[in-house]
């Protein structure tokens, strides 16, 4: 059983001890699926609609208490309602094949619950919502709490990983600016031994020239904390620098 289906039966199986939401939920239904699917004759005038008259637009006298227009909006779900499964999507959907009726549920939906997103395929009207918060709203309107859950639950899951993923990206961004910048200075002082330079630097230089090749991977606060004289990361990092101009000159 998918994801929609599933929530359409727990939505079916909500108790409306109200008279009022029961008739709702019917006339939600109702309105929504399409003539020739109709497993039942429709009585329309309860609704109140005339014997001639277009089943198009919402008849809000209908609603009689708060919790009718829920129940109203259960019945177009389970009507022509999908929604997608948390774990691998986000994605709430209703789709109709008549224009004038799609234009009235919109207008519903941004007058009493939440305004939705609206766009045409072929010949279906679809209003629908991609916001994983809008989404556990909706649900969690229409009444069904614990797969309203589950969506916050996947959401604050895919939160996680992606702060797991930007902090990895993160730290392997500066494991590599490190390593980079240890390969250049390294270079820079083999090529100073080469040139005969290396024993004409100044102490301070010449110490840290000899820590970063004994030590080509380790990091600014690493190489300062291995220093014989008190220095800073910046301090480390202005010798590098000294070095690799100083092995750039004839």
């Amino acid at each position: 059983m998918s994801y929609s289906s599933e929530l359409k039966k727990t939505l079916k199986d909500i108790s409306m001890k109200k008279k009022c939401c029961r008739k709702a939920f019917f006339y939600g239904e109702s309105l929504a699926t399409p003539e020739n699917k109709q497993k039942i004759e429709v009585d329309w005038e309860r609704y109140g609609y005339l014997p001639d008259e277009a089943k198009t637009s919402v008849k809000t006298e209908n609603f009689k208490c708060q919790s009718c227009r829920a129940a109203f909006l259960r019945g177009i779900f389970c009507a022509v309602g999908t929604v997608s499964d948390p774990e691998k999507s986000f994605h709430f959907e209703l789709k109709f094949k008549n224009e004038e009726l799609a234009d009235s549920i919109d207008a519903f939906m941004s007058d009493f619950v939440m305004k939705m997103k609206r766009t045409k395929r072929g010949e279906v009207h679809s209003l629908y919502l991609k916001k994983s918060d809008d989404i556990e709203d909706m649900i969690h309107y229409l009444g069904a709490g614990r797969e309203a859950f589950q969506v916050a639950n996947e959401k604050i899951k895919r939160d996680f990983a992606n702060m797991a993923n930007r902090r990895n990206n993160f730290e392997f961004g500066n494991i590599k600016k490190t390593v980079n910048a240890a390969s250049e200075s390294t270079n820079a002082i083999k090529l100073l031994i080469k040139k005969g330079k290396i024993s004409n630097l100044p102490k301070g230089l010449a110490e840290t020239a000899q820590l970063r090749v004994d030590n080509p991977y380790a990091n600014l606060e690493e190489l300062a904390e291995l220093h014989s004289d008190r220095i800073s990361k910046s301090g480390v990092n202005h010798r590098l620098q000294k070095l690799i101009e100083l092995s750039k000159e004839d």
